[in-house]
């Protein structure tokens, strides 16, 4: 177990186990935990639990607490779900109770084949799996102690949603440069695929929450401002160069408030390239409903007229024009260059005018 030795050395400094590490540069300091909507159906921990098939029943998005470990204890969950389904299944501390090192195995429904596991992929000693399902039918949460002597209490949540198309900087949506506007759009089914790190990317923190990305196809010295916002999370995000490597080529980063709280990045691209924005959050497991305020400015872009089949014309760039569904009739041109709108003949205008 990958903290025996962390505990060690606290132990030999005298130093309390409870003390938060945190980057000196970073003036704030944040508990780091999982989101579980305090709205979801929850109800305690049924001890029959402890037979492998079918164990405890749960529904998506429910959460079993206050459950409780006893020695070699094994508590199993059945829950079911259709294929595709992106299945979030953790573990985290009840409240006012000590931690308990619990370790998570997601088994089929054979009730024996393991499909994933985890020990402290959650916040501290607790463990989150997420698992694309690859059939629709019945799967098993099975939790244990990491060791037989491991006892407590702890809380089981499930989450299951749908795929989402820009999981990944594979599906990432592209914002065109020279526009300005807003999105929104919902986390939850997401997976927590990138993370710059501890420290990195000037976020101060790691960042273990759900994410999706965006593709920003930048030129030299566009400015790039932007707002983001997690409803119900610790709202974190940054923008990467290599999706393959999100701590080295992290280029910019924000997460310096709290749930609910906006946070701003402002960026000029040092050079043309494919920028990718990462909506993320803190909290392992975090996600949710979030918005998203941009303004990609392109300094010195040449514009002109940009013709609009309603009549109307204004003075903007290629970008913007085509963006907003326009006719750009190019560099330097004018309002007055537009054609003139096609009108109906047969309209009562049109025939009183031909016979005055």
């Amino acid at each position: 177990m990958r903290l025996v030795s962390v505990l060690c050395l606290l132990a030999a400094l005298g130093l309390a186990t409870t003390a938060v590490w945190a980057d000196p540069n970073h003036s704030e300091e944040k508990a780091w935990s999982i989101y579980v909507d305090p709205t979801r159906t929850q109800y305690a921990e049924d001890e029959a639990n402890n037979d492998a098939c079918p164990g405890q029943a749960i529904a998506c998005g429910d959460v079993i607490t206050p459950a409780y470990l006893e020695q070699a204890d094994r508590d199993w969950s059945g829950f079911y779900a259709t294929a595709g389904t992106v299945m979030t299944i953790g573990t985290d501390q009840v409240a006012g109770q000590t931690t308990v090192d619990t370790y998570v195995d997601l088994i089929s429904d054979n009730c024996s084949s393991v499909l994933a596991s985890d020990d402290d992929g959650g916040p501290g000693l607790y463990s989150l799996i997420t698992y694309t399902a690859t059939y629709t039918g019945y799967y098993y949460a099975r939790v244990r102690g990491y060791t037989d002597s491991s006892i407590g209490y702890y809380m089981l949540f499930v989450n299951c949603a749908g795929a989402i198309e820009n999981d990944t900087c594979a599906g990432a949506i592209p914002i065109d440069r020279c526009t300005a506007g807003s999105l929104q759009g919902d986390t939850s089914g997401a997976n927590n695929d990138y993370d710059p790190g501890s420290g990195g990317c000037a976020t101060g923190y790691p960042e273990a929450g759900k994410d999706v990305v965006y593709l920003l196809n930048l030129q030299a010295g566009d400015i790039v401002d932007l707002t983001y916002t997690q409803l119900n999370a610790d709202t974190a995000f940054y923008i990467i160069t290599d999706c393959n490597d999100a701590a080295g080529s992290c280029v910019v980063g924000a997460d310096a408030t709290f749930t609910g709280e906006p946070e701003v990045i402002h960026y000029v691209a040092p050079s043309a390239g494919a920028y990718y924005l990462i909506l993320d959050a803190y909290g392992a497991g975090a996600g949710g409903a979030w918005l998203l305020d941009y303004n990609l400015q392109c300094p010195g872009a040449a514009e002109g007229a940009c013709c609009y089949a309603d009549g109307s014309c204004e003075i903007t760039t290629a970008d913007r024009c085509s963006a907003a569904g326009g006719n750009y009739l190019g560099d330097n041109t004018s309002c007055d260059d537009c054609p003139p709108v096609a009108t109906e003949t047969t309209t009562w205008g049109t025939i009183k005018s031909d016979y005055r």
